[in-house]
């Protein structure tokens, strides 16, 4: 879901933009291209405080697999923090050009978070322990 409302906002920014630019434009522009700066190295601040956490023996087999399909997966809240950050970046109406740099940026974190989407959180018990979990992450970063 969250990744569908990423994808819209990107679609929605492409249409909004014309080719043709105000000055104002020009200068939110480079106000966004500041955001995108900012956002990028808050992931690579986040990506070098990765923590460990304990994983039940399912979770380290799935982990294994994964891994082995995608390569190194980051922790829970390096992901948490790293979509955030690009989901940010988005709602502050980016240019094409960084609307396409945070699409490869977001296309590595999805590379890099796969244990991350194929962690359980159906019942509402598994959704509130879920969104503990998020709320602990961003506020520590």
């Amino acid at each position: 879901m969250k990744n569908t409302a990423l994808i819209l906002s990107f679609f929605l920014v492409l249409a909004s933009c014309s080719s043709s630019e105000k000055c104002e434009e020009c200068e939110l522009e480079n106000a966004n291209d500041t955001i995108v700066k900012d956002t990028i190295s808050s992931l690579d601040d986040a990506l070098k405080a990765e923590k460990v956490e304990t994983k039940s023996k399912e979770q380290q087999e799935n982990l294994q697999k994964i891994e082995k399909k995608y390569g190194e997966q980051w922790d829970f809240c390096t992901c948490v923090v790293a979509n955030d950050s690009i989901n940010n970046a988005f709602e502050k109406s980016p240019s094409d050009k960084q609307a396409e740099k945070l699409m490869a940026r977001w296309e590595h974190v999805e590379l890099k978070c796969k244990e991350f989407l194929t962690q359980p959180n159906t019942t509402p018990e598994e959704r509130a322990i879920h969104e503990k979990k998020v709320r602990k992450c961003l506020k520590n970063r």
